[in-house]
C-alpha cells in the first residue's frame, strides 16, 4: 500500500514538475530592449516598436524599453505619441536623459517651443556632451538647435543668436539684421547638423 501511495505521490511530482514554466519560455527582456534598438538604429521602427512593446508587457517598469517606444514613434515622425510615451518613461526614471533629449525634438514638432526649450536644457544639464547612443547624429549641438529654433519661432531673436553660438562661434550677424537672417542660419546648421537626423 506505501509502495502505491509513494508512486501515487510521485506521479503527481512528476506531473506537477511537467506543468512549471518551461525555461526555454522565459521571456529575456533586456534581449527583446537589445533587439529593439538594433532595429531602431536600422530604421525598422515598426519592428523596434513591437520589440519594445513586448518588453513592457513582460517588465511595466522596463525604462528603457518606454525610452525605445518613444524613439521609434518619433522614428515614424508621430511626435505626439513620441511626447506620451517618453513622458512615461520619465515617470519611470525621473534622469532619463535620451527622454529629455526625445521630448525636446518631439516637442518642437508639435510647436510646443517652451517645452521643447526647457526639456533640450534639461538634457544639456544632464549630459553637456549629450551623443545619443542609438543615432549619434543627434548630440549635444541639435539640442543647442532646438533651443536657438525655440527661442526664434517663440520672438526671442537675440537669445536665438546666443544659442547659435554654442554651435559656431564664428556666425555673426548684426542685430538690425537678426529677423531676416536668422532664419537662413537656422535652416544651414539644421541640414549640416541633423542631416534630417536618420541621414535622410
Amino acid at each position: 500500500m506505501q509502495i502505491v501511495h509513494l508512486l501515487s505521490v510521485l506521479a503527481l511530482l512528476l506531473f506537477l514538475i511537467g506543468c512549471g514554466p518551461d525555461f526555454d519560455d522565459v521571456i529575456d527582456v533586456n534581449q527583446l530592449v537589445s533587439s529593439g534598438w538594433a532595429k531602431y538604429e536600422a530604421g525598422e521602427f515598426d519592428e523596434a516598436l513591437n520589440l519594445f512593446n513586448q518588453a513592457i508587457l513582460a517588465d511595466n517598469q522596463n525604462s528603457e524599453a518606454q525610452i525605445g517606444i518613444g524613439w521609434s514613434f518619433f522614428g515614424k515622425q508621430k511626435a505626439q505619441s513620441a511626447i506620451n510615451e517618453f513622458e512615461k518613461a520619465l515617470i519611470l526614471k525621473s534622469d532619463a536623459t535620451d527622454a529629455y533629449v526625445g521630448l525636446s525634438g518631439a516637442y518642437l514638432a508639435v510647436e510646443n517651443y517652451k517645452s521643447a526649450i526647457e526639456n533640450a536644457q534639461e538634457a544639456l544639464n544632464q549630459q553637456p556632451d549629450y551623443i545619443f547612443e542609438h543615432n549619434p547624429l543627434i548630440t549635444k549641438r541639435n539640442l543647442h538647435l532646438v533651443i536657438a529654433k525655440g527661442y526664434y519661432f517663440l520672438g526671442s531673436l537675440e537669445k536665438s543668436l546666443d544659442s547659435i553660438h554654442t554651435i559656431d562661434e564664428s556666425i555673426e550677424i548684426e542685430k538690425s539684421d537678426l529677423e531676416s537672417e536668422l532664419p537662413k542660419v537656422l535652416e544651414k546648421l539644421t541640414r549640416s547638423l541633423a542631416q534630417n537626423m536618420y541621414g535622410e
